[in-house]
């Protein structure tokens, strides 16, 4: 999908666009900030493609290696706190890092991921004053076709990993349930779609083209289009 191309893809997703302009701010690691995993970084990440599809003010606080055990120790965490406060739409994609670096792989260590990612959505609560609605986004899972990441990974750590991510998307699933939260599984359309990957973690820059095209009629339906 090119630049020149979004006006197209807005029928082509059936998105409705809002009737007044909406405020998105995105909360993330560097799957929100548009790293390929290439040496560089997508030129539409998927959070300004979604602004664009959308006609919304979009943003966009990823970064990279970010977790939910020190998201708020980035500056990313300072811009989004000063964005929050009139925030019609708070998106969260966190948890890729704590599976990973965190080693988040049991029933035990991923609900402690839920606590810390229930701790911060009440810090955000605390800075909110519009209610906006929270989408947090499921986690995609490592991709185990080659070429495979392997400065850092065999095979057996990609499907240990990726247990680990299938155990915390459900937990987050309920965890969404509990609050009154939308939970979006866009990762299921791209999972194992070698060809949407830059290394074995990252989407490439069709990728998250596609993590655009999955996520913004959600997001138009959540904000009332």
């Amino acid at each position: 999908m090119q630049m020149d191309d979004i006006s197209d893809n807005r029928h082509a997703c059936h998105v409705h666009m809002p009737s007044s302009p909406s405020l998105i701010v995105c909360l993330g690691d560097s799957i929100t900030h548009g790293d390929t995993g290439l040496g560089f970084h997508a030129s539409r990440p998927w959070p300004s493609t979604v602004g664009k599809i959308l006609g919304a003010t979009v943003v966009s606080c990823g970064h990279d290696g970010a977790s939910t055990v020190d998201y708020r120790t980035y500056p990313e965490w300072q811009t989004a706190k000063d964005a929050l406060p009139h925030a019609d739409l708070v998106v969260v994609g966190l948890g890729t890092n704590d599976v990973d670096l965190e080693h988040a792989r049991d029933e035990h260590t991923t609900a402690q991921v839920v606590q810390r990612f229930e701790s911060l959505m009440q810090e955000v609560d605390r800075i909110t004053v519009d209610q906006p609605e929270i989408a947090v986004l499921s986690i995609l899972q490592f991709a185990t076709e080659e070429p495979i990441f392997r400065e850092r990974f065999t095979l057996d750590d990609i499907i240990d990993i990726n247990h680990g991510i299938d155990l915390l998307n459900m937990q987050y699933r309920r965890m969404c349930r509990a609050h009154g939260w939308h939970f979006i599984d866009y990762a299921s359309h791209i999972n194992q779609k070698r060809y949407l990957f830059g290394n074995s973690i990252h989407p490439n820059q069709q990728g998250y083209d596609a993590m655009a095209a999955v996520l913004a009629p959600r997001f138009a339906n959540i904000l009332g289009a």
